[in-house]
């Protein structure tokens, strides 16, 4: 009788549909999926997983990874890994794949510039002139993006798409990044997180969340910005001291902000975000397109197969393990 491999599919019920497709499409394969929607039920299955795809909503840390002798990688279905501990992953020998597909990327660029369109030309503030029946304003409120100077701090393959679809727009591009600007077109440059700040009429955050960026907009970096600028996060919520944006936000120093990057989801009712009346806030999905999800699926059900086969994912993220880690796996 053939191996069965155990396989878990772990994050919150927003997930279930998407899973429900990837079980579908592995079962042809000598293996079994077990859904896992809480830490408890994670924590109780991992002894026995080959593979774990797990989500943002759950953390899979080194506690996880050494409970299965079996383990052979750790995927995420998304292009985030920060649920996943790396350094133990690469302590332990396990592949970490991503599902960083064209198609993510793709509808996290769009979105972003809908957000930019969408704050400078007032479309919420319009709309509910329109629904509360009340006459027009005598003066218009939007604004042209052509002109402006747009911040993008972090620069990676969704700030590039940002700005390739900016490109006849007219506009500045300012980029903030850790790394050398590798990236060359007209109108963008790289310069310092301040002078970003002191710059820009639009920031767009694109960086990944690490323990040196949490908070990295915070109340002093707040009052850093021009008066009135656009304030968009299609990232990670935490990359933003809450607390401080409410505040710069009733203060003046923030003219709007667009957030699809919002921690918890659903938003508390209580949240002081609610209270910005003039504030854009989606539920970290403007981005999911259903061509993205479709390819969530099959770049999933497809790293998984080449895992059990002995072969990295699509996507990785530590290739630097991939020979070793095919002597250890590769015919078993």
């Amino acid at each position: 009788m053939p191996e069965r491999f155990q396989i878990l599919l772990v994050g919150s019920a927003y997930l279930d549909e998407r899973y429900r497709r990837v079980a579908e499409g592995l079962a042809d394969e000598p293996c079994d999926t077990r859904r896992c929607r809480t830490a408890a039920e994670f924590a109780a299955a991992a002894g026995e997983a080959d593979v774990i795809l797990v989500d943002r909503h759950l953390m899979c840390g080194r506690d996880i990874m050494e409970k299965s002798p079996h383990l052979r990688a750790v995927i995420s279905p998304i292009a985030g890994i920060e649920q996943i501990d790396l350094k133990a992953a690469n302590a332990l020998g396990l592949i970490v794949g991503r599902g960083q597909t064209p198609e993510n990327t793709q509808g996290m660029a769009e979105c972003t510039v809908l957000l930019m369109l969408a704050a400078i030309y007032d479309l919420h503030g319009l709309e509910t002139v329109l629904r509360s029946g009340v006459a027009r304003p005598t003066w218009p409120p939007g604004r042209l993006l052509k002109g402006k100077t747009i911040g993008l701090i972090g620069f990676g393959k969704i700030a590039r798409g940002v700005c390739e679809r900016l490109a006849p727009w007219g506009v500045t591009i300012k980029v903030a990044s850790r790394y050398p600007l590798d990236y060359s077109a007209p109108g963008v440059s790289a310069c310092s997180l301040d002078e970003l700040l002191a710059t820009s009429d639009i920031i767009s955050l694109h960086t990944t969340l690490r323990p040196d960026t949490r908070h990295l907009i915070n109340a002093e970096r707040l009052r850093q910005m021009k008066r009135g600028v656009i304030l968009i996060n299609t990232s990670r919520a935490a990359l933003i001291d809450e607390a401080a944006l409410v505040a710069a936000v009733k203060e003046g120093i923030v003219g709007k902000v667009a957030l699809d990057a919002l921690d918890p989801v659903p938003l508390p009712a209580a949240s002081p975000l609610r209270e910005l009346s003039d504030a854009i806030l989606t539920p970290h999905m403007l981005g999911h397109t259903q061509e993205g999800a479709l390819n969530f699926v099959a770049t999933a059900i497809e790293s998984i197969r080449r895992v059990l086969r002995g072969e990295p994912p699509v996507y990785m993220c530590n290739p630097e393990l991939v020979e070793d880690w095919r002597k250890r796996w590769s015919g078993r």
